[in-house]
């Protein structure tokens, strides 16, 4: 009879500690893009300088949100393209702990388990330019990342985005092609534990394109990019019906793209627009908190009584 109710009590704390342990599970998401180098280059493959447009307006837009159970965070930039300036959005952070990266940090977090806190996070920075300015060499380089992470109970997204506005006009002074020249390094990440609450789900992805649009002509679409590795193959899920991590570009490899426009006429006006995006989402529901707490009371009290019988 002592074995019995020895092995009753044993499995009384298993239980008990195991369903108090499941308020902790956890999911984690994270997306990140790094364009770097990013040109317009003539036909002859030289990069496109202030000298070539008879007009040229444009402005860079740029923000990045945060946000964990309802709490925003957000910031948000604008520069004319000649300026002189660009954005850099200082970063977003709502939950703990925060900051959670130094400013302008786009490295990915370790690899979880364990997540790295319980916030939603965004950064975002860009410099240079996609021309020549003066005696500034062209070569953009953008960057943008979010990241949402649930130790515990709650819903948790980070967004971030850098690109040109639609005002980005301009007219060649000399008709020609226009070749778009990049290097890019996404990165994208999803993970959900083990024993996650029936709801429970993490999600990112990045997206990134360029069109180009002849004004003078009803604002037809002339020309337009949208890699694969930079939208549709950078979208990764877990939820609870399969936890565990999925990773997109886990060695964070750098991809070399590019892409030739048509002839652009030097009598049209054309718009051009870059869109620069990384999403990630995170919900943890698992039991709440009040009814892990009375189980585990539940199995604590079994065992009390399991030992009491015994003494008597």
């Amino acid at each position: 009879m002592n074995a019995i109710k020895k092995s009753m009590l044993a499995a009384g704390l298993v239980a008990s500690l195991g369903l108090a342990g499941a308020a902790q599970a956890s999911t984690f998401a994270s997306a990140i893009l790094d364009i770097n180098n990013f040109r317009l280059l003539h036909s002859n493959g030289t990069a496109y300088s202030t000298a070539d447009f008879s007009v040229l307006t444009g402005t860079n837009d740029a923000h990045a949100t945060g946000s964990l159970n309802g709490v925003f965070a957000n910031g948000a930039q604008s520069f004319g393209i000649l300026s002189g300036t660009t954005p850099n959005v200082a970063h977003q952070c709502v939950g703990a702990p925060c900051p959670a990266l130094a400013e302008n940090n786009f490295a990915p977090f370790p690899f979880p388990p364990p997540v790295p806190g319980t916030f939603g996070y965004a950064d975002q920075n860009l410099t240079g330019s996609s021309i020549t300015i003066g005696a500034t060499p062209a070569g953009a380089h953008a960057q943008t990342r979010a990241d949402a992470s649930l130790g515990s109970n709650g819903v948790a997204s980070g967004n971030s985005d850098v690109g040109t506005s639609t005002t980005f006009n301009f007219t060649l002074g000399t008709a020609d092609s226009m070749t778009i020249s990049f290097d890019a390094t996404p990165f994208s990440q999803a993970y959900v534990s083990l024993g996650s609450g029936p709801t429970a789900n993490a999600n990112a992805r990045i997206s990134w394109s360029i069109n180009i649009r002849d004004l003078s002509t009803g604002g037809n679409t002339v020309f337009d990019f949208t890699p694969s590795e930079l939208n549709g193959q950078s979208a990764v899920s877990r939820t609870d019906g399969l936890p565990g991590l999925t990773t997109y570009n886990a060695a964070l490899a750098s991809f070399a793209l590019s892409s030739t426009s048509g002839l652009l006429n030097a009598t049209d006006t054309y718009q051009i627009t870059i869109q620069h995006n990384t999403l990630a989402n995170a919900l943890q529901q698992q039991v709440p908190e009040p009814a892990t707490l009375a189980v585990f009371a539940a199995g604590l009290l079994g065992m009390s009584l399991v030992s009491r019988r015994r003494r008597q």
